[in-house]
């Protein structure tokens, strides 16, 4: 356990939670006391009505490093121990929040924190960030179901080269990729990063959670599924409120008033 602080941060301003992973002498590595404060800090801002965007960073040098491998050592030993790495946190979960995520990564995002990074809905990178997936060096598999979210994010290809080469791979191969949608300066990132955030968070949270729904659902689906399921969700849209609001702001002159979503949230819990 970590003494003398807290290993889950959460502020929240201008419609924007802000998560950030607090391990930075062990850079963010993950354990179980690390994953139940994201899950504790998920449902948080998930049922605030003021939180509309996620923004989730690490703090010191590093987004997260990967399991701790102290956790790790343990689990080798002891095969009936539950899976502490993770804290049995199901980091998908992230998909199920009606809000949506942006992962702020700078320096190393390894291993677990590359699964945890890969469930966010957009990933921000600093010049610096470096992402790897070690598992081919350390005879295991691909955590954390990273081989299905990497493989769609970056193409089954890629997907295969970055996880069985276990190389790094710099914030512009990155971007070149569509690992992630931006990359920033290091200097003033953390700033940049939640200015970002508050840009969207001026969008309406009914169209993120429905956007959010549509995206899950479209790997499932075929696209005839998907247009007949938008046609009805347009025509529902069409009538609420807040494209009422969209309409009367832009007549005004003035910033639209969207209302919040608030929604209990449970993050599936892993029982391996």
């Amino acid at each position: 356990m970590d003494q003398g602080h807290d290993v889950v941060l959460y502020a929240a301003r201008r419609g924007v939670a802000r998560i950030t992973l607090n391990r930075p002498d062990r850079l963010n590595a993950s354990n179980g006391e690390l994953s139940r404060g994201l899950t504790a800090a998920f449902t948080r801002a998930a049922a605030d009505p003021e939180v509309r965007v996620i923004l989730l960073a690490g703090a010191g040098r590093a987004f997260c490093a990967g399991a701790d491998l102290q956790v790790l050592g343990e689990l080798s030993d002891d095969a009936s121990a539950p899976n502490s790495g993770s804290g049995g946190l199901r980091y998908d979960g992230l998909m199920l929040l009606p809000k949506p995520v942006i992962a702020a990564i700078h320096g190393p995002c390894a291993g677990i924190g590359l699964a945890l990074a890969c469930a966010a809905d957009i990933r921000i990178a600093a010049a610096d960030a470096v992402f790897v997936a070690p598992f081919a060096k350390l005879g295991l598999c691909a955590e954390g179901g990273l081989a299905w979210s990497l493989s769609r994010l970056i193409g089954p290809g890629n997907a295969a080269e970055m996880l069985m080469s276990a190389r790094r791979v710099g914030a512009e191969e990155a971007y070149a990729k569509g690992l992630v949608s931006r990359i920033l300066p290091r200097e003033g990132f953390a700033a940049a990063a939640l200015a970002c955030a508050i840009e969207l968070a001026g969008n309406a949270p009914t169209s993120f959670a429905m956007m959010k729904a549509q995206l899950r659902e479209a790997a499932g689906e075929d696209f005839e599924t998907a247009r007949t399921s938008a046609a009805a969700l347009t025509r529902a849209t069409l009538d609420a409120s807040d494209f009422r609001e969209a309409l009367a702001a832009k007549r005004e002159g003035r910033a639209p008033r969207f209302a919040p979503v608030a929604a209990p949230f449970a993050p599936p819990v892993s029982t391996e």
